[in-house]
């Protein structure tokens, strides 16, 4: 089994600039997260370009499976095939945030999203320390 090997900050601004639909802008608050070593840990969920070469399958995998759509994704939920992804169509550089469940038939991937990064940041540190109680609870 290949070794997952995780990324320098470097290579994630890279590939974030390699996966991103002409005229796409990042959020700035992610772009700040993006910056730093270690990510910070979001679990359930999980950054797509912590390791070396994810942030790159996990937007071809998306692209492949949804062509019609224009998504950059960019964390992923540890337990389920769904893939918080960022609306690769605005220009603002405030997009909103999709969540696309992977590995389903075009027309059924989108379960909801948030107004922006800032928005499902909030929410994810939420979820994020209500994991770390349940967590805590079976230890």
């Amino acid at each position: 089994m290949r070794e997952l090997r995780l990324t320098t900050v470097e290579e994630r601004q890279l590939e974030a600039l390699q996966v991103r639909p002409e005229g796409f802008v990042y959020p700035e608050r992610f772009q700040r997260v993006l910056a730093q070593q270690p990510l910070p840990l979001i679990d359930p969920f999980m950054w797509t370009s912590e390791h070396h070469e994810q942030g790159r399958n996990w937007a071809d995998i998306v692209a492949a499976q949804f062509p019609e759509r224009s998504l950059v994704p960019f964390a992923k939920h540890q337990d389920t095939d769904d893939v918080f992804c960022f609306e690769g169509t605005d220009h603002s550089g405030d997009p909103p945030v999709l969540i696309i469940h992977t590995f389903t038939t075009p027309g059924w991937e989108y379960r909801g999203q948030w107004a922006s990064f800032d928005v499902w940041w909030e929410e994810m540190e939420a979820q994020h320390a209500e994991w770390l109680s349940e967590q805590e609870a079976e230890d």
